[in-house]
């Protein structure tokens, strides 16, 4: 249940969203009975102030925060971070507020209990939170601090409210048809298997889901996002019962395919179409150009922020965007 918000309040007492203000700071010049009505609207509908968006509002707080959910603080060559990262700050400082980055680990209690305090301690107003594989219950968790908080890359079906994602299902669809259009038929998806809850499961589930509905061959091969991930695995379906098509879970295994067939001596896009996901600058300048799916991060990043910003000043609950992705078609298939 979402938290009452100044407007159900006077919805509630039947007076304007500026009396209860008044009441609420104690201005003087209001009527005893109107103070009291409004004091029961509040009483009953639990309703607490957002400290954080008056201190925003009065410019003592001018600082957000991203927060990384079980990503490595050390990998700092991560394209994926880095590109979502600097969107947050642009879109940040283009609106007058700092961002600053916290990481957060599943099995570490105590990255969450720092947040946590950085928030009570006015460090920042609000965060966003990439989540990927975060669980139902720790976005809650977040929620009950009364922290205003919006969920990048993951989303949750019974609450659709301040989350940005991505189509991915409708990615690895199209994906899916156009190798099928090129004549292939034994596709092999190279994806994390033990990634539960990331934005991998929409794509993993997808692939087995259209291969079937077309008539295809299909398996799926374990890779943890990493080039050298993707490297192993292509260069183990290669030397055995080779596919013709390899669908990787992202650029970087992508890439890292492309050098075992090269390697192997294998023809590609003749013999073995290559296909990434996500579409990140480098995938221009592998040979053959890497096809992939089309996420567009930076727009995502950047209405994450503003959707926090408006979460903040409103105390609203903000619709969930989801981003169509788009296939772009390279020469390696």
């Amino acid at each position: 249940m979402s938290q009452a918000t100044l407007k159900d309040v006077a919805a509630h007492a039947g007076v304007s969203h500026q009396t209860v203000s008044n009441v609420l700071n104690d201005h003087p010049h209001v009527r005893p009975a109107t103070r009291q009505r409004v004091l029961k609207a509040v009483a009953e509908l639990d309703y607490h102030p957002n400290v954080a968006a008056k201190a925003l509002r009065e410019a003592r707080i001018t600082a957000l925060c991203c927060a990384f959910y079980n990503h490595d603080a050390d990998q700092i060559a991560d394209p994926y971070r880095n590109l979502i990262q600097s969107s947050f700050v642009a879109e940040a400082d283009l609106r007058g507020y700092t961002m600053n980055v916290a990481f957060l680990l599943g099995e570490q209690p105590e990255t969450f209990d720092r947040l946590r305090q950085r928030f009570l301690q006015r460090q920042m107003g609000g965060s966003v939170i990439v989540g990927q594989n975060m669980t139902a219950q720790q976005w809650r968790t977040t929620r009950e601090w009364g922290m205003s908080s919006v969920m990048f890359d993951q989303h949750f079906d019974d609450t659709l409210v301040n989350t940005v994602f991505a189509d991915y299902r409708g990615g690895m669809r199209e994906l899916v048809a156009h190798h099928a259009a090129q004549g292939r038929r034994d596709l092999a998806l190279i994806i994390p298997l033990a990634d539960p809850g990331s934005s991998g499961v929409e794509r993993h589930e997808q692939f087995l889901a259209s291969v079937q509905e077309l008539g295809l061959r299909g398996r799926v091969v374990n890779g943890d996002w990493s080039f050298d991930s993707g490297e192993r695995a292509a260069r183990t379906l290669l030397q055995g019962d080779a596919p013709d098509a390899i669908l990787a879970g992202n650029d970087r295994m992508a890439a890292g395919a492309l050098l075992a067939a090269h390697q192997l001596g294998i023809d590609v896009p003749g013999t073995l179409a290559i296909s990434g996901f996500d579409d990140f600058e480098f995938t221009l300048y592998t040979t053959p150009r890497l096809t992939t799916v089309r996420v567009p991060h930076e727009a995502m990043a950047r209405a994450a922020v503003q959707d926090l910003l408006n979460l903040i000043e409103t105390g609203e609950d903000q619709p969930a965007r989801c981003f169509p992705t788009e296939l772009v078609v390279r020469d390696s298939s």
